[in-house]
Order: structure tokens, then sequence, then C-alpha cells
């Protein structure tokens, strides 16, 4: 299913679509370690959905930027090209704002289990670029 949605084109053109299906499964990894120490740390069980939302949210966030850059690059209008990215920007963050706001107001998942696994990305870029730059 995941090869289906980063199925275009340009992601397959680019590397990006493979570089998406690496990082989604460590992800889930780093989930599941954050979600441990939060239990280890303050048993709540609240913890368990707000990072399973966390992590599919970071997951859709993740395809939905490679896409919208994806047809951002293959668009030929500059002025188009960053509408798209800003729209996309806002999108994505709008969605977060509301999960925040969902798990502050009704207490139903946990507030830092949504907000957490939104860094793994970044996190897991730059470990492997300074892995790479190491190994060089």
């Amino acid at each position: 299913m995941l090869k289906r949605l980063l199925g275009t084109r340009a992601l397959n053109e680019s590397g990006i679509g493979e570089m998406i299906l690496e990082l989604i499964p460590k992800m889930g990894v780093l989930s599941m370690v954050c979600l441990c120490a939060a239990m280890i740390i303050d048993f709540d069980l609240r913890n368990i959905p707000g990072f399973a939302i966390g992590y599919i949210y970071a997951c859709f966030c993740l395809i939905y930027l490679a896409r919208t850059c994806a047809d951002a690059a293959g668009c030929g209008n500059i002025k188009k090209a960053k509408a798209m990215m800003r729209r996309c920007y806002l999108y994505r963050f709008f969605g977060l704002f509301m999960l925040g706001a969902a798990a502050l107001l009704f207490r139903i998942f946990s507030f830092a289990g949504v907000l957490i696994p939104q860094l793994f990305p970044k996190i897991l870029l730059s470990v492997g670029q300074l892995s790479e730059r190491r190994r060089k």
C-alpha cells in the first residue's frame, strides 16, 4: 500500500520514495522505544493511543510532504510551486494543532505521544547523514 501511495514517477526517479520506505519502519521502532520509556517514567495508558496516533500522523505527513515536493518540482511555475509548499506546510501543522488540541481538551490520548513522533524524520535523516560522513 505504501508503494502505491509513493508510486509517482517523480518520487521513483528522485529516490525520495525509497528513502521514505526506509524511514517509516525506523520511525515505528523509535515510537515503540519512546512509548516504553514513557510508560516506565509515567505509567499512563493514554500514552499508547497517543504514540499510535502520533506515529500514524507522522507517516501521513511524511508521505504528503514527499508527494507535494514531487508535484512542486514538476511544476513549471515557481509561484505555484511555492504556494503548493506553503499550503502543504499549513495543512500539516493545522492537523498537528488539531490533534494537540484534542489531546489537551478531551484527555483521551497524550499530547507528548502525538508531538514526539513528529521529530523522528528529522532525527533519522540527521543520524543517517552523520553516519555517511563518518564512512567517508
